[in-house]
């Protein structure tokens, strides 16, 4: 699982954890007999285990003394048909909630149930360290308890605990949610794994060499004429090849390796932004770099007559060329 999908996972275990801290199991205390059925709410305690699958089943006996905040007296196994005795604690008495409940266990009784002793007290879960606890513990309301010490001894009816169906349904629906996480965990983690893998395997386009033009001042450095006149050398017309401009006297041309001839502007431009050689017979304007870093050093504004022969072996007559 890749790092988003665990720390989803995580995300989501902590937001249900949050959900539980302050929540209460919550149970319910059931009495069924021949002829009467009766049902209370209660809430289990912090400390006890808790009651799961279909609940638990006994014999509701009064503890004695009924606040068992000393030891008990009625032993569950002195009691009549005691094959699953349950206690019957009232609040109070000075001693907590886990006291009772130990001293309930130290007499044998398989579960015990305290009442509260206020009538308008609300059901609180009921405190301790769980430390030892084995049997179960409720905590129900003042008046569910004195209505259950009416039934109190009675074998002939029975006492079940069982979790709130609340508690189940929220159980299941937490795992289900957890569950389908982990599963679009799991499937995102694969997604992304065979779609790396599909970019890792596909074959790379080649790369585009990089135009790299000449530099500015080498072609600044390349010699010029002012235009005067169509010459009788082969390489000198009417209209620049690139713009498609016929010259007009004292425009200044760009004279090329190659002896052609094209408008200043448009021959640097080419030159540095698109391709090095010449547009009409594909020659390398770079061949002639030496010479014409010697003609950058010639006095600027002076007029001096050249030979295009000298530079580029073209086969004309002499230009007058201006060095600007």
């Amino acid at each position: 699982m890749d790092a988003w999908g665990r720390a989803s996972v995580l995300r989501a275990l902590l937001w249900l954890a949050l959900l539980g801290v302050g929540r209460t199991a919550s149970a319910s205390v059931v009495l069924i007999g021949s002829n009467v059925t009766l049902s209370f709410p209660a809430v289990e305690a912090e400390f006890a285990p808790p009651i799961k699958g279909s609940g638990v089943c006994g014999v509701l006996y009064l503890a004695d003394p009924i606040d068992a905040c000393s030891q008990l007296v009625n032993e569950a196994n002195r009691l009549p048909n005691a094959s699953s005795p349950f206690a019957l604690i009232v609040r109070g008495g000075g001693c907590s909630f886990e006291e009772k409940v130990r001293r309930a266990q130290k007499a044998g009784f398989k579960a015990a149930i305290v009442y509260d002793n206020k009538a308008d007290g609300n059901l609180v879960p009921m405190a301790g360290h769980s430390a030892g606890i084995k049997i179960h513990a409720v905590f129900v309301s003042k008046v569910s308890g004195e209505l259950l010490q009416n039934y109190a001894g009675s074998t002939n009816v029975e006492l079940w605990i069982i979790p709130s169906f609340e508690d189940s349904a929220w159980s299941i629906m937490a795992i289900s949610f957890i569950s389908l996480l982990a599963m679009s965990a799991v499937l995102a983690t694969c997604f992304f794994v065979r779609r790396h893998r599909i970019r890792r395997e596909r074959p790379r386009a080649p790369r585009v060499r990089e135009f790299h033009g000449m530099s500015s001042r080498l072609v600044k450095a390349m010699p010029s004429l002012i235009f005067t006149a169509v010459l009788e050398d082969n390489c000198t017309s009417r209209t620049c090849a690139i713009c498609l401009e016929d010259y007009n006297v004292g425009e200044k041309l760009r004279i090329l390796p190659c002896c052609h001839k094209f408008h200043a502007l448009c021959v640097d431009s080419w030159l540095t932004s698109w391709r090095t050689f010449c547009p009409v017979c594909k020659r390398d304007a770079r061949t002639c770099t030496a010479i014409l870093t010697d003609l950058r050093n010639y006095p600027s504004g002076a007029s001096l007559l050249l030979s295009s022969s000298i530079f580029f072996g073209c086969n004309t007559r002499t230009v007058k060329v201006r060095r600007v």
